[in-house]
């Protein structure tokens, strides 16, 4: 975005590089594809709509705010102070009232 001079969004915190936060974090896994690592840290099957980009973001987003050693290792790697605060609030929030039976 700063290199071709776009504002970022109000409602964006921050970007992230999912793939390379998670092989950091998780060295060694025999895949890294999203509906993997759903099966093996979530311990659930992945979304019918795989490839789907509503579906794949609510993984992700699963995935970050369900695997709190691998939320707080990824957002302290990538946010100052203030913008984890944010962040940790909002996803707890979002664990509260998207939490599967």
């Amino acid at each position: 975005m700063d290199r071709q001079q776009v504002p970022m969004p109000s409602n964006v915190v921050s970007f992230l590089d999912t793939l390379s936060a998670f092989r950091s974090l998780w060295p060694g896994l025999q895949s890294y594809r999203l509906q993997a690592l759903v099966e093996e840290k979530l311990n659930r099957a992945p979304d019918v709509d795989a490839h789907d980009a509503a579906a794949d973001t609510r993984s992700l987003q699963d995935l970050v705010a369900f695997v709190p050693q691998a939320r707080r290792v990824i957002l302290e790697r990538h946010l100052d102070d203030l913008q984890l605060a944010d962040v940790e609030q909002r996803l707890s929030a979002v664990a509260v009232s998207t939490r599967r039976p």
